[in-house]
């Protein structure tokens, strides 16, 4: 005859959720037997009860002077000793269940409860097993993530529903309702940090068996954007970490070496490609444009090089859209006039009754919710204005209007309604065949009284007509920073147009200087650099180019 002490405890993660139990028993002091199993879906309660089961069934057949059954639920001790009455449905079938096994067994049982740090080897041993199960399925399910390494943290995105999460490894953390709610709770790693772990595990497996083959990537800079020598200092600043075996190589003035140096390139950063480069360029799998604008290069020859793909940055996104709100601030207030009359004593204001314009509560119209374009949204809805965008796509599970924060969102065919509703107005389009004029004599009459601002492209906005409709103060005012003249070798000095808008006192002229700031090239550079690590990794580039829509 020995003395039988049993601890139990059941889990569910969640609750409801899967159900293990852990079962702990010794005999006469000495640890004997331990139990974990799954047992399907349920409720602590139903695991606690089956955990009881589990532990009277191992024991009913051993003679014994009596049984102590430890549980941490007082719920479940107080209705095995009658204190209690049970009356979940789902649960009196288990209570019957465990008095018809106290009664098989010939020796005394008591239920009694004892908190859970007094019954951690039960609690783990189901705790354990859940545990085990739950990051398995979490394993699973990262199979069908894809992964984005963005510097400081990754973006995760669920190749079905097209929903992106983000992930900082260093704590570890990630913004998804499972890791907040439940991984948190019960030590886990949810299925989008399972993800960028095995992502991170097979970088550093292809970095190893890169270093093995020392095979270096060959990459032409063209782009005149920096010095070469600030070109090799930024992407070998950037490579410090990754360490990548790459061959930074500028083009050598001789044609026949160029020629070679074509020849061996994978990558080819910044100038204008035809297709006499592109036939040498055999190896060629990136033409990356080191900046925003791609109108200057000529898409359609690389039509007939699906190998090569076209990718532009988007680093400089916070300078242009900072320059953008600045001059519509500028208009606003009439910061220029002001200040240049006043250097004469000619004074505006409570003086002359002429109020400035507050823009909290006014309507912007931003044109082209590009990367820039969304920039300019965050600043717009910071000071209180209402946002109408138009932008040239738009997929149905984006949700931007919610997700931004816009008043309205539509595409090209609403452009009109936008201006009506709008007192500023922002051009923030690419240069393509659809946009070349997009704002013509037409458009810019609806403007009547509005402000416009243009840091998109010159000849989206028909140039005359921009003039004429100045000239006359259809337009109350307008701000331009991209031009339709620029400087070139033989005419270093030169007006950005052919009609005298610097003759108008309600335009401000910015020098196409909107992108161009102490950070956006490191910006541009470090996107670049991204794209030829993706190149290295055969990961899909950023900032892809639609040939077909020419951005």
């Amino acid at each position: 005859m020995v003395k039988l002490l049993i601890r139990v405890d059941g889990s569910c993660i969640p609750n409801p959720g899967n159900m293990a139990i852990g079962v702990v028993i010794y005999r006469d002091g000495q640890l004997w037997k331990k139990i974990n199993e799954i047992i399907g879906q349920g409720t602590n309660n139903i695991a606690e009860y089956s955990a009881v089961i589990r532990g009277l069934e191992e024991i009913k057949d051993i003679p014994s002077h009596s049984v102590q059954f430890y549980c941490d639920s007082q719920l479940i001790v107080k209705q095995l000793n009658g204190q209690f009455k049970v009356k979940n449905k789902k649960m009196i079938p288990l209570y019957e269940r465990i008095q018809e096994l106290v009664k098989e067994i010939k020796a005394p049982v008591f239920f009694i409860w004892n908190r859970r740090e007094d019954n951690q080897m039960a609690d783990q041993l189901a705790r354990k097993l859940l545990l085990k199960e739950e990051q398995n399925k979490r394993a699973l399910a990262s199979q069908d993530l894809t992964v984005e390494d963005k510097g400081d943290h990754f973006l995760i995105q669920n190749k079905q529903n097209k929903k992106i999460y983000r992930v900082n490894l260093s704590l570890p953390e990630c913004d998804c309702y499972d890791f907040e709610n439940n991984c948190r709770k019960w030590n886990l790693e949810c299925k989008h940090i399972v993800a960028t772990r095995k992502f991170v595990e097979e970088r550093e497996k292809q970095k190893s068996n890169d270093k093995d083959i020392v095979k270096k990537m060959k990459v032409l800079i063209f782009s005149k954007m920096v010095k070469a020598e600030k070109w090799s200092e930024l992407l070998e600043k950037y490579n410090r970490c990754d360490n990548l075996p790459l061959e930074l190589i500028f083009p050598h003035p001789d044609s026949k070496e160029l020629s070679r140096q074509l020849a061996s390139v994978e990558v080819i950063v910044g100038g204008e490609l035809g297709e006499f480069e592109l036939n040498q360029a055999k190896k060629l799998k990136l033409f990356q444009i080191p900046f925003t604008g791609v109108d200057k290069q000529n898409l359609e020859v690389f039509k007939n090089y699906t190998d090569v793909t076209v990718c532009n940055t988007h680093g400089n996104s916070d300078a242009v859209s900072e320059q953008a709100f600045s001059l519509l601030l500028a208009l606003a207030k009439n910061l220029l006039n002001n200040d240049r009359d006043l250097r004469r004593g000619i004074w505006h204001g409570f003086v002359t009754g002429e109020p400035a314009i507050q823009v909290k509560g006014k309507n912007l119209a931003v044109i082209g919710l590009g990367t820039i374009g969304l920039e300019i949204t965050k600043r717009a809805l910071a000071f209180g204005m209402k946002i109408y965008a138009i932008k040239q796509t738009i997929k149905k599970e984006e949700e931007l209007e919610q997700k931004y924060g816009l008043t309205f969102l539509g595409t090209p065919e609403q452009l009109e309604y936008v201006i009506a509703q709008s007192d500023f107005i922002i051009i923030s389009l690419p240069l393509t065949k659809k946009t070349e004029n997009i704002i013509d004599d037409r458009k810019l009459a609806l403007m009547k009284g509005k402000y416009l601002i243009n840091i998109g492209r010159g000849k989206v906005i028909d140039e005359k007509a921009l003039y004429l409709h100045l000239k006359n103060g259809t337009l109350a005012g307008a701000a331009i920073d991209t031009w339709y003249q620029y400087p070139t070798r033989e005419i270093p000095e030169r007006l950005p147009s052919q009609y005298p808008f610097q003759e108008l006192n309600n335009i401000i002229m910015s020098p196409h200087n909107a992108g161009y700031t102490d950070k956006s090239i490191e910006g541009n550079i470090l996107q670049v650099y991204e794209n030829i690590k993706r190149v290295f990794y055969g990961e899909e580039p950023k900032n892809r180019i639609d040939l077909e829509e020419g951005y």
